[in-house]
């Protein structure tokens, strides 16, 4: 059977949701429509609500409400989710399905809800002994076009909860989660340093703090070096928004410490200021380094549920 002429992409995230309409063959976003409705909010809902229907109804109501926005949608009766809505506060709960997992990501867990003339195709995340992701490996499988089946190294996916997955002969087998992007707020918002810094706009000139930041992180001095945050405001070493990069610098530091002499290749996966940061980050360790087009990060998911879509069809 061939893939329908459209399908909808739901990624439905812990804190938010977004669905797209999207043409097939080519990937186009016909339409896309998000709330701030995410996973979290909608089990709260539920735990509040008089329970005369399922956890699983409860959720596919949303849905279907969500998707009735959109005359367009009409016609379309395949949906692809992923994310934090197959964990256990989620429409239904799927197993973490354990690494390695393929490149087209067939060795997923999944499971398909029919609902009226509705099929919502639902796909697990992955893990490993001591690591868990949702959502971030259908974004991975998406990326996998750009990787040679041949290929060995790691793809970086930063963010709040940064994921550095390994792969390997058309496999991903392995990742880990850095905390890097919620340390930075939490230490930024709720520690003394919070009077030390303030948020800028990024600069050419902030680039010997970030780097210097860099350094010590590389070499595993961020915890060392965090007072002197507090400390070169006081004595007016540094400015305010110097500080904010060089603990930028400092963290993102001690996330790739690991890959100090390392061989690998690194695939890297994000835009605006991050690719910037991590970018100049990875120049310091010259690592041989591959960045995606915006275009294709944008795509990355897309292809991801498309793949998916493929094995159901």
């Amino acid at each position: 059977m061939s893939l329908p002429k459209t399908f909808i992409s739901c990624d439905w995230g812990t804190s938010n949701f977004r669905l797209r309409l999207v043409n097939s063959e080519n990937l186009e976003v016909i339409a896309e429509h998000s709330t701030d409705i995410g996973v979290k909010k909608r089990y709260l809902a539920y735990q509040e609500s008089d329970k005369s229907i399922s956890q699983t109804s409860f959720f596919v109501r949303y849905l279907k409400e969500q998707i009735n926005v959109f005359s367009a949608f009409e016609n379309t009766s395949k949906v692809v989710a992923s994310g934090m809505t197959t964990a256990s506060i989620g429409m239904f709960e799927l197993p973490y399905v354990d690494m390695p997992i393929y490149f087209d990501g067939s060795n997923l867990h999944s499971k398909v809800i029919t609902e009226s003339n509705l099929d919502i195709i639902l796909v697990s995340g992955a893990k490993t002994a001591t690591d868990v992701m949702r959502g971030e490996e259908i974004q991975a499988i998406g990326l996998s076009k750009q990787i040679p089946n041949n290929k060995e190294g790691v793809l970086l996916l930063p963010g709040t909860h940064s994921k550095h997955v390994e792969f390997k002969n058309g496999k991903f087998t392995s990742f880990t989660t850095h905390m890097t992007g919620e340390l930075f707020d939490v230490l930024r918002k709720n520690t003394l340093l919070s009077n030390s810094l303030t948020k800028a706009d990024w600069d050419p000139k902030f680039e010997p703090s970030f780097l210097e930041g860099v350094a010590k992180g590389l070499n595993n001095q961020h915890l060392s070096s965090l007072f002197s945050i507090r400390a070169n405001d006081l004595l007016g070493n540094k400015t305010k928004e110097e500080n904010f990069y060089f603990l930028s610098g400092l963290l993102i530091g001690g996330e790739l410490a690991y890959l100090t002499n390392s061989k690998q290749q690194v695939y890297i996966a994000t835009t605006g200021i991050l690719y910037k940061l991590y970018n100049l980050a990875l120049q310091q360790l010259a690592q041989d380094i591959v960045c995606f087009d915006a275009d294709v990060i944008d795509k990355a998911l897309l292809i991801g549920h498309k793949k998916t879509l493929e094995l159901y069809v």
